[in-house]
């Protein structure tokens, strides 16, 4: 379960930028975040995360907005474009229109589903066994969900010790997770999935997913292991029986009602709940981050 520690490092600075992607962050409060000089962050990001901070955190708000167009149909793009981070709607029409090949309206209005079409993943770059269509990928998978039969609660934060798993998708993700908690340096009795990729709209090269142990807040961990503190704050939560079948997020989110004073909160990540470790991991809780519209 343990990293590198400059990837531990690297990935504070990731964190803040997904916490506080919609604030006016400068160079010098990242390169702070992962104890390093401005020179040499901008080049240890590079070489952790394969692109440049700025470019990563620019990335980070399109996809943001993108994912809001769709679950706030009736939202102006002006204000999903403030909430995001843009200064100005002109630079989010711009990098909107630069990153999907069409703007907010068309996306909106469906475009969406062909841009995602036109994606190569999740087939290229995956070995053979993991090559099947992902649930969160897979049209007919994609279920109604009465929204009556999600919980409306305020999670208390718990702190974590946390292993991230990047360009890890499907059979490989659930295959790398157990290996982890085999490796764990600390007893599992649960564990949660905290998913950052925003789903569908991200492939696996792309993929975001923190498998997170919980931990006394006070408890001395490793420097090559990271720590953070997951929930915190308002959830919708969506038990799952003993013998139903995985429920995709994508299904989730798409049920959720377009008229709710509650919308999806694009900062902080979806969260899976995982009680006792086995052969098949089964998830038993969902827990969508939800603000006030």
């Amino acid at each position: 379960m343990l990293s590198t520690h400059r990837k531990v490092r690297i990935e504070r600075a990731v964190d803040q930028m997904m916490q506080h992607s919609h604030a006016d962050l400068t160079l010098n409060e990242l390169a702070a975040a992962a104890c390093y000089s401005s020179w040499h962050f901008v080049r240890a990001f590079e070489e952790e995360i394969g692109e440049a901070p700025f470019e990563y955190l620019r990335k980070r708000r399109l996809f943001s907005g993108a994912y809001r167009l769709l679950t706030e149909p009736t939202t102006a793009v002006s204000t999903l474009a403030a909430d995001c981070g843009f200064l100005h709607a002109s630079s989010f029409a711009k990098g909107f229109r630069r990153q999907f090949g069409m703007n907010a309206r068309d996306w909106r209005a469906g475009g969406w589903q062909d841009w995602l079409r036109d994606q190569p993943w999740p087939q290229d770059g995956l070995p053979q066994h993991a090559r099947s269509p992902d649930v969160e990928h897979d049209a007919s998978r994609v279920q109604a969900i009465d929204p009556a039969s999600l919980q409306i609660e305020i999670i208390p934060a718990q702190a974590v010790v946390y292993h991230r798993f990047r360009d890890t998708w499907g059979d490989r993700l659930h295959d790398a997770v157990q290996r982890s908690l085999r490796n764990s340096p600390f007893p599992v009795s649960r564990f949660f999935g905290a998913r950052h990729d925003l789903l569908h709209l991200r492939g696996p090269s792309e993929s975001c997913y923190d498998l997170c142990i919980p931990v006394d807040a006070k408890l001395p961990i490793p420097a090559n292991l990271g720590r953070t503190t997951l929930f915190g704050g308002l959830y919708a939560t969506r038990q799952l029986s003993p013998h139903e079948p995985y429920l995709s997020w994508r299904s989730l989110v798409s049920s959720w009602p377009a008229r709710s004073r509650f919308v999806l909160d694009t900062r902080r990540p979806m969260i899976e709940m995982y009680a006792g470790v086995s052969e098949y991991l089964r998830c038993n809780t969902l827990y969508l981050p939800l603000s006030l519209r």
